[in-house]
């Protein structure tokens, strides 16, 4: 066997395995698409059958009967704040912590750090408590801060690593040239380190889109609650609504990310791919 063969031998059995593992991976998304196309007694016969028709009456219950249209306005609403209010601090912390020098610098870094040894579980309740004390339950400071206290040391090493990777001589020839902080950061900094700031929102907007704990913590109001929340009540009420509401519902909260990985795809793997080369 020449090596031109072995090659294209190898090639087709990676290719095989990598096409095994997405549609393993891709199966439990395209099951409950396909459930949530199906009626009521489609899916009571069989699980495993196709549906006849395209039965879009299951999205108009979710919508109208089951009111997910409040809270997929609330999780919306949620997301977007926090996805600016991570981008916006975070780049920011990101910037000082890679150009700036101050002292204790290293001991506010690995403070920070230490957040991502807690688990979610123990800061629950001091989190909670501290949120009804300042009289902010229900309202969108109360989701906002706490998640982006998640997500803060995961993408504070992302944008700070990426910084790392700029040369400092750029800032030098900006200082000289007259250029204020403010001024770096905004016209030199932050366009090249785009990709990662994309990748951070992404990150930021799939953890906000998807929680669920502090959620159903911090929200009492019920025309406040998030989609995760929305759906697990309409879960409970499947003797009203129906299973295959159900699943119009998750394929409504599942498709919004879908289709913005995939519109922002090529920038998410090259700031991966960048950050890994040059990490």
């Amino acid at each position: 066997m020449n090596k031109s063969v072995k090659k294209k031998t190898i090639g087709a059995v990676l290719f095989i395995i990598v096409l095994i593992y997405a549609l393993i991976s891709l199966y439990p998304l395209i099951w409950v698409v396909l459930q949530s196309f199906k009626t009521e007694q489609e899916f009571l016969k069989s699980i495993w059958t196709l549906p006849s028709s395209l039965y879009l009456e299951n999205f108009a219950t979710a919508f109208k009967e089951a009111k997910i249209s409040v809270y997929l306005l609330n999780t919306l609403k949620n997301t977007a704040a926090t996805v600016v209010v991570d981008i916006l601090f975070l780049t920011l912390a990101a910037f000082a912590f890679s150009k700036l020098y101050f002292k204790f610098k290293k001991a506010f870094w690995y403070m920070i750090l230490i957040n991502m040894l807690i688990p979610t579980a123990i800061i629950l309740i001091p989190m909670y408590i501290q949120v009804n004390k300042m009289g902010i339950n229900n309202t969108l400071a109360a989701i906002v801060f706490p998640y982006y206290q998640g997500l803060a040391p995961m993408g504070l090493i992302l944008l700070k690593n990426y910084m790392d990777n700029i040369p400092n001589e750029l800032m030098e020839a900006a200082k000289i040239d007259g250029c204020s902080l403010p001024r770096i950061l905004v016209s030199i900094m932050v366009p090249l380190v785009k990709p990662m700031m994309v990748t951070v929102a992404i990150l930021a907007g799939m953890g906000a889109w998807n929680e669920y704990l502090w959620a159903l913590v911090s929200l009492t109001d019920q025309t406040k609650y998030v989609l995760s929340i929305g759906i697990s009540l309409i879960q409970s009420q499947t003797n009203i609504f129906g299973y295959t509401s159900v699943f119009a519902a998750l394929t409504i909260s599942a498709s919004f990310f879908v289709i913005l990985y995939l519109c922002a795809q090529k920038t998410f793997v090259r700031a991966i791919c960048e950050g890994a080369v040059k990490g």
